[in-house]
């Protein structure tokens, strides 16, 4: 493939002129593209946060490629960029789940089951994974204590609680498992188009301190509309509070960058420099935070114990 050059920067992002072609690339449907220019900063970025940021972006470009070969049914080439994803974020819970649909497919239960696991360790109330745990257990174990499962998994997740799901356990009762097992394994979240919707639900995973479920539905959120503020703010505290301190400097950046009066989001940014030890940077968001908010009290008393 021959190298992409670098787009022109439409949106004024301004940091990195490789990355936001590659964000241009991602926002517009062309992951293929994307991947080439985020592994140019994965590679040369100077910049930390930076190659994390495209580090999360190629993984969720190769999801991107994999979710476009499941829909045209072709398992083994879905399974190679899924493969590529994990390698990059084997944390993310949503391309775990993909690869257990696809092993199933396949025929390949032990790594079906694997990738179950796998995400229940990460997050024993992700429902997705609950309910497949359940649908395993339906089919190859016991049925009674498969369909328990499957309805615990709404507990988690109540956006399971599809006309779907109700099917399969109608025809259970009826006593066709098989109509019953085809109708759970057709069940899938209801994802609302409307950013609003995700961005609440992954307000409440916050609210009880399930960070990964939080972190993948701000993604989704901020895959809806790039532009919010407030969704990058929040996706980057998830991350701050989950350890990848990199990622969440980088989305508290877009916050400011979209909103540049954003005083709660220049006192997170301040506080991720410092925990991350550049005291320098932080100095300017905590300096910045206090031009738009003279009295800010957290600011104030951050910038106090800068040395």
């Amino acid at each position: 493939m021959e190298s992409v050059k670098p787009r022109e920067n439409l949106f004024g992002y301004g940091q990195n002129a490789i990355f936001d072609s590659a964000l241009l690339y991602y926002q517009e449907g062309d992951y293929e593209s994307a991947i080439e220019q985020f592994k140019i900063c994965l590679s040369s970025d100077p910049d930390v946060s930076t190659r994390e940021r495209a580090r999360s972006y190629t993984a969720g470009s190769y999801g991107k490629l994999a979710r476009g070969c499941v829909q045209k049914k072709d398992w083994e080439k879905a399974l190679h960029y899924l493969d590529e994803a994990v390698m990059l974020r084997p944390g993310f819970a949503d391309l775990r789940m993909l690869r257990c649909q696809i092993f199933d497919h396949l025929g390949r239960q032990e790594d079906r089951m694997f990738e179950i696991r796998f995400s229940l360790d990460m997050n024993p109330q992700y429902g997705f994974a609950v309910l497949h745990e359940g649908i395993y257990k339906y089919e190859l174990e016991d049925k009674e204590e498969g369909l328990a499962r499957i309805k615990e998994s709404v507990e988690c997740d109540p956006r399971l609680d599809t006309a779907m799901l109700q099917k399969g356990i109608a025809l259970h009762e009826k006593g066709d498992h098989a109509g019953a097992l085809g109708a759970f394994k057709q069940v899938v979240p209801e994802m609302a188009k409307n950013p609003e919707e995700v961005v609440r639900a992954a307000d409440a995973h916050a609210h009880e301190g399930r960070w990964h479920d939080a972190e993948e539905g701000y993604r989704k959120a901020i895959e809806l509309a790039p532009h919010f503020a407030d969704v990058r703010l929040k996706h980057g505290r998830v991350l701050f509070e989950m350890g990848d301190v990199g990622s969440a400097i980088s989305e508290f950046r877009e916050a400011v960058s979209f909103n540049p009066r954003y005083t709660e989001a220049f006192v997170m940014l301040g506080i991720a420099h410092k925990k991350s030890g550049n005291l320098d940077e932080a100095r300017d968001a905590f300096n910045a935070a206090l031009t738009t908010d003279p009295e800010n009290e957290i600011a104030k008393k951050e910038l106090a114990e800068i040395p």
